[in-house]
């Protein structure tokens, strides 16, 4: 038993390596590479098939949360946030996000897997196929057209476990949002989506058989103290080396690595 736990702390010691230092070097946020991790990693502490993706999703959220409060104040004080902007989309999003959390609580971890594998999927394809210069308008559309891609962002980010920085910035920037802005709304919203997400993961979970031993609902406690600290460590590391690489080549790899994950994923949830 001493080595099974021996075992398992490394392995999310090391997970919290990856997923901070990619995070770093894509700018996409960690939880894109945590869930796959953890869907493979939660079940050798015996996380049951059937809240399997409830707890790798409230785990990620909650791992998000301080690199989106440090994300978040960096925007604030480099100028980058629009105040007026966030008025409405902020509401938005923590509405999706509260939907989420309530259809979570009846829908099936084989379900949201499924999800999950068909967002990174056309994540990847997105990523691929387009660059940071593509554009489907050159001005952002009106009110409704930005609530309802808010909505619809923090419903997806509640349901795959991600912070929403896949989501909103390739959201923004194709309706003609200004780059270093979409940026700073995907860090204040992925500060909303993370601590909005995570406390309701936190409450669905409570009394729910089948979670790892040391959980907060659905949040694994020991994932997030073991990797919190190489997530926080890691990020700047894959920033200084984004520094120096082709964007544009580091965004075909990436998105060809995690088109594989997903052709896996779906092979094992439909065959």
């Amino acid at each position: 038993m001493e080595f099974h736990w021996v075992t398992y702390i490394l392995s999310l010691l090391a997970a919290g390596v990856a997923s901070g230092f990619a995070a770093g070097l894509f700018g996409v946020g960690g939880g894109i590479i945590r869930i796959p991790l953890f869907l493979f990693l939660f079940p050798i502490l015996g996380v049951h098939s059937d809240v399997l993706m409830h707890v790798a999703a409230g785990t990620s959220l909650a791992l998000s949360i301080p690199s989106s409060v440090m994300a978040s104040r960096a925007q604030y004080k480099a100028g980058n946030l629009d105040l007026n902007f966030l008025k409405l989309w902020v509401p938005a999003l923590i509405l999706g996000v509260l939907i989420g959390t309530f259809a979570m609580r009846y829908v099936t971890s084989r379900f949201l897997e499924q999800v999950f594998a068909v967002v990174i999927l056309i994540v990847s394809i997105q990523m691929f196929f387009t660059t940071s210069e593509f554009k489907i308008t050159k001005e952002f559309p009106g009110v409704t057209i930005k609530a309802l891609s808010a909505f619809l962002i923090g419903l997806l980010s509640k349901m795959t476990g991600l912070a929403g920085g896949s989501f909103t910035t390739p959201t923004l920037t194709a309706f003609g949002y200004p780059i270093h802005r979409s940026i700073a709304v995907a860090s204040a919203g992925g500060f909303f989506i993370s601590i909005f997400g995570a406390a309701g993961s936190a409450i669905n979970g409570v009394g729910i058989h089948g979670r790892p031993q040391f959980s907060l609902g659905y949040i694994d406690l020991t994932a997030v103290l073991v990797m919190l600290p190489a997530v926080i460590i890691m990020a700047p590391q894959g920033v200084r080396l984004a520094n120096h690489l082709s964007q544009e080549r580091l965004r075909r790899v990436f998105s060809s690595f995690f088109f594989i994950v997903a052709l896996d994923m779906m092979r094992t949830l439909y065959f």
